[in-house]
């Protein structure tokens, strides 16, 4: 029981406080959400939803000084309990809203201590409940959220049914999230909200709880706690657009409702984006609002620049409703995506699905048309698809004619869905191009020519025009042999309809010059020069070139039908007009040359040798550069040689010859000019075309062999001796066999050289003749036998003076084998002659064979002796020298002994008796007695 004094003091003191002294404890309303849906950082965890105490009166410590003044007292147990409650609520409050300090922090422990002393007093006392409430405040304030934790659970322990309860737990589950304890505070937030309305603390509760499940990476938790926030906040019906559905949202819950698509984003996002949300939608079901989910989810990974991802989401929701309303407007988000990420590739990926996908004959319209918003964007995405690929192609339009293809498809499906459209020309005119590189060049024509006469208000009208004229052109040429002339005729109607309809056109005669040629080729002669006619008969000055082109389809044209010299005269003017030193003007030279060949090739088949010569040589006269003069100057001289004007017949082959120096025809003219010099009487001039005619690898190893032998002959009629020996050795050397010939031309170079005094030739060909015989096998004939022993027998000789003529001197060592050398090569020669077996040959070759052996006998007796001999030395060497010669003494015997044995076979001659002499003077004692006869050597038998 308080004493009367105790309550009086209690009301007095009451009555000195406001009426905001009272602590009354105020439930705080929800927190508001103060993030935006982009931010990524979870609700503040350490600034909480305290619940705050009345305004403190005007002088709180005044009133909190009477409490301790009341407690000095000593009131009873009841006041003093009330008292320290009072103080201590009055303590938490004011440093509440003082703010922490360290004098703060002693007065908080003060209010705790009273706190705690008014709980033990008091255990089970039934508005314990606001004291531990209080309690947990002033831990809080402190900073000891642990404490205050245990306070909060304590108090909800022991005060279940407290009206306090919802509030506790609540705060409870901040600080244990504000700790990271998020599945301690998860179970607090879930206990708050099963208060349902009882709590003004759900709609915060519900919020947190969802954080509090995505903070422990339990993601589809958190999504379906925040679809019941959506569920509840948003409007009715169904949600696209985000940031229309949040401007039908009641604006105090916008950053709750923005928040919470933002940590349904993020959970969606960690869970792998727009495939997973089509997962957790199919396995939960769809929410009302599931098409906002794609958008916000996809707005979402755009701002943290995941391009590739977001357009994966706005792909998921095409791919899980493919039929939506919304897909065409999720697929412009996807090419959108693409777009700001720079991703072109994949941009026209995206717009190639939308244009297949929703085109109006698609699938997917069902029959129904398609929607103008469609139909708006179509259009844009035909285009880029149709120029993207254009492009493409045009970076490298050999190796992409399939990406030519693929535009021209796209311009044509423009074409077809949009035939008001104000760019119908150009997008026709660049299907033309598209057509023409991707290799349907008939087409293009087509197209081009549609583009020309079908727009004719389209300022490229003309351009088109021409573009069809340069494509049935191209087509003509890729068309087979049979197909052309179709295709040709396309392109001349095409040319003729430019220059008829597009007067002014500055293509008009360049297409008609061509339109002319094509005539040309197609043998219309007649139309083809009439064509031409227009271009040289033009009222305005028309460019060189195409006049020049002109003339040439009027030359060719008339050269065609056989009409040569007004060809020659078409051919004239247009060489005027060509530029000299081109290619170009060197062909108009050979078709004027032609025109004027032919002319004389008519007065030849007509018989008219003489026109023929002057037209003939006529294309030297007016074309000297051109090809065929050649064969004109042949084909002249040909006619003069017909005529047997052997005078101007030479001069003209022989100018044919220096103008044309190796031409194919120069055989024929050096046989030509060969006769003719022979009608003529120049057998040299003759022999000389014949020297050529044998020199020539073209010619056959006859024609050359005898060309050959007549060069010689001529030359040898005409006196002259180099040019024979020089043309005879080239026989020779040449042409080998037959060997009858080839033995005669030999033998007239030896007499050559034997006449010109030219040992070297002279022995050269001797040996020559010695070798052709031996090496004839079997066209080896007498006088190839007689000529190789004469010749043989001349080289002995020869080679016998040159042992003569070396004297045997001191050294003795130094000339005797040279001597010697020179007489072995004499006794060699000297014998080959004897074997030939030709009689004469054989007793001259036998009576030199004597005399060299004499002659070296003799030359070792007359050889030096050495000065430094006394007489018996000389004496010994005199008898040395006989003894050395004696042996050649009877060698010389014994040739000249062989000479005179033939005898008895019936022959005898000068060398002989040559013979005789010689051994007589060599052997008087033995044969200088015998009487003069054939009968006197028969005692040699």
């Amino acid at each position: 029981m308080r004493s009367n004094y105790s309550r009086t003091l209690l009301l007095v003191l009451s009555a000195t406080l406001s009426v905001g002294c009272t602590p009354k404890v105020v439930r705080e309303s929800a927190p508001s959400i103060k993030k935006s849906i982009g931010s990524l950082d979870a609700p503040d965890a350490q600034v909480l939803p305290i619940i705050r105490s009345e305004p403190v009166a005007a002088d709180p410590q005044r009133a909190a000084d009477n409490y301790r003044k009341l407690l000095e007292l000593a009131p009873d147990e009841e006041t003093r309990a009330e008292a320290q409650r009072r103080l201590a609520d009055l303590q938490v409050q004011m440093e509440d809203a003082r703010g922490n300090t360290v004098e703060s922090e002693a007065t908080l422990q003060e209010s705790i201590k009273l706190y705690n002393q008014l709980l033990y007093a008091h255990p089970d006392d039934p508005e314990n409940d606001r004291i531990f409430y209080q309690m947990a405040r002033a831990q809080q304030n402190m900073g000891d959220t642990e404490a205050a934790i245990d306070t909060l659970k304590r108090m909800t322990d022991r005060h279940p049914n407290s009206k306090l309860a919802g509030d506790a737990h609540f705060r409870r589950a901040e600080l244990l999230f504000a700790l990271l304890r998020y599945a301690e505070a998860e179970t607090e937030y879930k206990i708050v909200m099963d208060f349902g309305d009882a709590t003004q603390f759900f709609d915060a509760a519900q919020y947190k709880y969802g954080w509090s499940q995505y903070k422990q990476s339990k993601y589809e938790e958190a999504i379906a706690t925040f679809f019941d926030v959506l569920e509840r906040e948003l409007p009715a019906g169904e949600a696209f657009d985000v940031e229309t559905a949040l401007g039908g949202v009641a604006k105090e819950k916008t950053d709750l409702v923005r928040d919470s698509l933002r940590v349904i984003t993020l959970s969606l996002a960690t869970l792998g984006g727009g495939p997973a949300l089509n997962g957790y939608l199919a396995e939960h079901g769809d929410p009302r609002f599931y098409p906002m989910i794609y958008a916000a989810l996809g707005e979402s990974l755009m701002d943290k620049t995941r391009y590739s991802d977001a357009a994966k989401t706005y792909a998921a929701f095409i791919e899980r409703y493919p039929k939506s309303q919304h897909a065409p407007a999720f697929q412009s988000r996807v090419i959108a995506v693409y777009e700001d990420g720079g991703f072109r590739d994949l941009v026209i990926q995206e717009k190639e699905r939308y244009a297949t996908t929703y085109d109006p004959a698609a699938s997917y319209w069902g029959g129904q048309p398609a929607t103008p918003e469609v139909m708006t964007a179509l259009r844009t995405h035909i285009e880029d698809l149709a120029k993207h690929h254009h492009a493409l192609a045009q970076q490298n339009p050999s190796a992409n004619t399939a990406e030519f293809l693929v535009a021209a498809r796209w311009y044509q499906r423009i074409i077809d869905l949009y035939p008001q459209d104000p760019k119908l020309a150009e997008i026709n005119f660049l299907l033309a191009d598209a057509l023409l590189d991707g290799g349907k060049t008939l087409e293009a024509a087509q197209q081009y020519d549609k583009t020309a006469y079908t727009y004719p208000q389209f300022a490229r009208a003309g351009d088109a025009a021409y573009a069809s004229v340069l494509a049935y052109q191209k087509h003509a040429k890729a068309v087979s042999a049979e197909e052309r002339p179709a295709a040709l005729r396309e392109a001349i109607d095409a040319s003729i309809k430019l220059a008829d309809t597009f007067d002014q056109h500055p293509q008009k005669y360049p297409v008609l010059t061509q339109a002319s040629e094509d005539l040309f080729e197609l043998k219309d002669y007649t139309a083809a020069v009439t064509v031409a006619g227009r271009v040289l008969e033009a009222p305005v000055p028309v460019d060189a070139k195409l006049r020049r082109v002109a003339w040439s389809v009027v030359g060719d044209s008339h050269f065609a039908e056989s009409q040569f010299a007004a060809a020659e005269k078409a051919y004239s003017e247009e060489l005027k007009l060509t530029p000299q030193q081109t290619k170009d003007y060197a062909d108009v030279v050979e078709q004027l040359a032609a025109s004027i060949y032919k002319q004389g090739e008519v007065a030849r088949d007509a018989g008219d040798l003489q026109n023929a010569a002057f037209h003939f040589l006529r294309v030297g006269e007016i074309t000297p550069t051109s090809k065929i003069r050649a064969t004109a100057q042949y084909d002249g001289a040909a006619a003069l040689l017909a005529l047997e004007n052997w005078s101007e017949a030479t001069r003209v082959l022989e100018e044919f010859r220096k103008l044309f120096p190796g031409h194919e025809l120069e055989a024929d003219v050096d046989k030509k000019l060969a006769v003719a010099y022979q009608k003529d009487g120049k057998p040299a001039q003759s022999a000389q075309a014949y020297a050529r005619i044998a020199r020539r690898a073209s010619e056959s190893a006859d024609t050359r062999r005898e060309a050959g032998w007549l060069s010689a002959t001529l030359y040898e009629e005409a006196g002259a001796k180099v040019e024979t020996a020089q043309a005879y050795e080239y026989y020779v050397t040449n042409f080998p066999r037959p060997l009858d010939r080839a033995i005669d031309a030999r033998a007239k170079l030896v007499e050559y050289a034997r006449t010109t005094g030219d040992r070297t030739q002279l022995t050269r060909w001797m040996q020559e003749l010695v070798r052709a015989d031996e090496t004839a096998g079997a066209e080896r004939s007498q006088r190839s036998k007689s000529l190789a022993a004469q010749s043989s027998l001349d080289l002995g000789r020869m080679a016998a003076a040159d042992a003569r003529a070396i004297p045997l001197t001191l050294p003795i060592e130094n000339s005797l084998p040279r001597k010697k050398q020179a007489m072995e090569q004499a006794i060699s020669w000297l014998g080959k002659a004897a074997g030939y077996g030709f009689a004469e040959s054989t007793t001259a070759a036998t009576y030199e064979l004597g005399s060299v052996y004499a002659d070296f006998g003799k030359s070792l007796m007359k050889s030096q002796r050495p000065a430094n001999l006394d007489a018996l030395e000389l004496e010994q060497y005199e008898l040395l020298l006989e003894e050395q010669a004696y042996p050649f003494e009877e060698q010389a015997i014994e040739a000249h002994e062989a000479n005179l044995k033939r005898i008895a076979g019936g022959t005898y001659d000068d060398w002989i008796a040559k013979s005789a002499e010689a051994l007589a003077a060599m052997a008087p004692a033995r044969y200088g007695k015998l009487e003069q006869g054939e009968d006197r050597y028969d005692s040699l038998h």
